[in-house]
């Protein structure tokens, strides 16, 4: 079968598993260090796709052409961190309180996006092995 990560919709379903693994990793760190002094927990951005206010756009994705300058317009990027697949890690403002040693985690909060994160990359696995199936299924109908 040829590469399926050249189809769009295996490349997307592919690059939001690999956000969601960064995420997870960015989780892992918060918690690990909820007892670190002056920790803020950090969060990661979103990969264009999925928000389209990311520094690419849409359109340079998905290679989709526009009418005017301002359609799917980008923000300028940052200078933060970012993971080795390119999604970039930020320090949000806190929300709440920071405890008496100016940490930041609030370990629930973490636990809740961990369990986000791991139903949409379940979400994503389906959603990749069903095109895959769709796809192999009419392969064999036209081959077979």
């Amino acid at each position: 079968m040829a590469d399926l990560r050249n189809l769009t919709v295996f490349n997307m379903a592919g690059r939001n598993m690999q956000y969601l693994s960064a995420k997870q990793r960015v989780i892992a760190q918060n918690i690990a260090n909820a007892s670190t002094p002056k920790y803020l927990a950090r969060d990661i951005e979103e990969p264009a796709f999925l928000n389209a206010s990311a520094a690419k756009s849409i359109t340079q994705i998905m290679g989709l052409k526009t009418t005017h300058a301002k359609h799917y317009a980008t923000l300028k990027s940052e200078a933060d961190k970012t993971t080795s697949a390119g999604f970039r890690v930020y320090t949000p403002s806190p929300k709440e309180a920071l405890t008496i040693d100016g940490n930041g985690v609030i370990i629930e909060d973490q636990v809740n996006e961990a369990s986000k994160a791991s139903s949409e990359y379940k979400k994503m696995i389906t959603i990749y092995n069903s095109y895959k199936n769709m796809l192999s299924t009419a392969n064999t109908k036209i081959n077979g």
